[in-house]
């Protein structure tokens, strides 16, 4: 009886039409496959107070196909305070489904370095740590690919409308570098991308720079800080009510995908600045958002 009177999760449980067939769970506790580390590097600036990594995982002759949004699971050696083997930790990837490196079998990653708890709590993150300390050929334990509704569309004239925090941009680095490669190939017919990320300090936001040098006629990049010195807190849904008008022009569009990706503390925050953006508009949100999700086009993924 309680849980059938819990709230119902937003978000769909389907893909979008036009995604591409997922692959998952070939690989689990018991069959994990070897990675070797290929590149570790720090995408967060060197005065930032948090700390996070690209990693880039190789997976040689071995079959690991994956497409951006899906995760995989990394099994930390060693064993826990009982005794048994670490539980694989999953982490969203964060390159196009052609590799990291074009046209090779690799896969990357952003990883955060935890070193607190949600509550503030000095801890160490067992599988973090182990993962940002990883050195160039070192080999690593995976299992997955894992995921088959947090897919991008890939038909003609598709929109991304991609709202993240920290780490929770790594699908949204992973979708619009393929959207880029799409692009540069002159192949494709792309829609609209429109960010909204977040972060404590531009410092600590990954993959700053790489963004900043993306086209504005590309991806509509917007920024959110919630800790910038003298500056009041800005989260991304403060940025959604700015731009209410262009999200709902595009929610509007039968040819858009939500994905929302971070923290769950913003989950709340988001939904009820995408129902004030429709309903500013005129837009009933409760059947909007049941249209997004029945047609696999509404898509969170908080943690």
């Amino acid at each position: 009886p309680v849980a059938a009177t819990a709230a119902k999760r937003l978000g769909s449980t389907i893909k979008p039409w036009s995604a591409a067939h997922p692959y998952a769970n070939l690989y689990g506790p018991k069959n994990p496959v070897t990675a070797t580390v290929v590149g570790n590097y720090r995408v967060t600036e060197a005065d930032a107070s948090s700390v996070t990594h690209h990693i880039v995982l190789d997976f040689g002759a071995m079959p690991f196909p994956v497409l951006e949004g899906q995760s995989i699971g990394i099994v930390a050696p060693g064993v826990d305070a009982r005794g048994k083997p670490h539980h694989p930790r999953q982490y969203s990837v964060a390159s196009p489904r052609n590799g990291e490196r074009p046209g090779y079998n690799n896969v990357a990653l952003t990883v955060k370095r935890v070193t607190v708890d949600h509550q503030g709590r000095p801890v160490t993150g067992v599988c973090s740590n182990y993962v940002c300390d990883l050195k160039k050929g070192d080999t690593v334990q995976v299992t997955g690919p894992f995921g088959a509704s947090f897919l991008m569309p890939n038909h003609p004239r598709s929109n991304l409308l991609m709202i993240c925090t920290g780490t929770g941009s790594a699908p949204m680095r992973a979708m619009t570098e393929y959207r880029r490669r799409l692009r540069a190939s002159g192949k494709f017919d792309s829609g609209r991308l429109m960010l909204f990320f977040g972060a404590r300090t531009e410092q600590e936001l990954p993959y700053f720079g790489p963004l900043m040098k993306l086209p504005r006629d590309f991806i509509d990049v917007n920024l959110a800080f919630s800790r910038t010195p003298g500056k009041p807190k800005r989260y991304v849904q403060d940025l959604l009510r700015e731009r209410a008008a262009d999200v709902l022009e595009l929610l509007k569009d039968e040819n858009t995908c939500v994905y929302v990706c971070g923290l769950k503390s913003m989950e709340e925050g988001v939904v009820a600045a995408l129902r004030d953006a429709a309903e500013q508009g005129g837009v009933a949100w409760d059947a909007l958002a049941a249209t997004l999700e029945r047609e696999g086009r509404l898509h969170l993924e908080t943690y």
